[in-house]
């Protein structure tokens, strides 16, 4: 189960489930207001997030799904393990960190937006592509996230902003107790080494795997070693 990050959809994951579907059930999720839910209300907290994963999962047939969280989705995965330890079976945590921090001025910005934009309507990015990705990312590579990149109402980008300042397990992360794979991109500048490092220090058994010329999207800019780590992963866990 993919899990998106803040302000994006299930579609940034689409080299992941292209590749994974012929041997996996998959499902990249879409929060509400985002993606093919835009109609829907956003959730403002990680909690409401992690019951609402939770559900949609179950809701899918996944009774012991494999997350794998990117940003505010790892957030989202380790919230899960935490609260409902039983129902993951593993968890790949992606270019994300114990605590997320957004700074009050973006949060503010998002909330100008969000009142201003049509409701159900996809809103621009408020942080650019190029601030989210290695400064060695190809322009084919660009291209294809662009395409991606957000797909969310002005309420959601708001309201995920909100959920991500809120997001903080640093005094609780060391009771996962899964098998966890954390894995990032050597130039990421919103998750910088020191937060991967900091969860492999205290989740007993997880294996890092730092991708180079990678920003905070590993798993596009470097997708081929990245769904090789992955799959690698899967194949460990039987």
């Amino acid at each position: 189960m993919f899990l998106h990050g803040a302000a994006d959809s299930g579609a940034v994951w689409q080299r992941q489930t292209d590749f994974f579907r012929p041997n996996h059930q998959v499902l990249a999720l879409d929060l509400p207001g985002h993606g093919a839910r835009l109609a829907e209300t956003p959730l403002d907290s990680v909690e409401l997030i992690a019951a609402e994963a939770s559900r949609a999962a179950r809701s899918e047939g996944l009774t012991h799904p494999v997350l794998v969280g990117h940003s505010m989705g790892g957030g989202t995965a380790m919230r899960i393990a935490l609260d409902d330890p039983s129902f993951p079976r593993a968890l790949v945590l992606v270019g994300t960190g114990a605590r997320l921090r957004i700074r009050g001025e973006l949060i503010e910005q998002a909330r100008q937006v969000a009142g201003n934009a049509p409701p159900g309507q996809v809103v621009e990015r408020l942080v650019t592509l190029e601030s989210a990705t290695s400064p060695n990312a190809s322009p084919e590579i660009l291209s294809w996230l662009k395409a991606r990149f957000g797909q969310a109402t002005g309420a959601a980008v708001h309201a995920d902003f909100v959920a991500t300042n809120g997001f903080d397990v640093l005094d609780r992360v060391h009771e996962i107790r899964l098998p966890t794979l954390i894995i990032a991109g050597e130039d990421d500048a919103w998750t910088p080494p020191k937060f991967q490092d900091y969860m492999v220090q205290r989740i007993a058994g997880s294996r890092l795997v730092m991708l180079p010329q990678a920003g905070h999207y590993p798993f596009v800019e470097q997708a081929e070693r990245f769904n090789q780590e992955l799959d690698r992963f899967l194949s460990e866990l039987g």
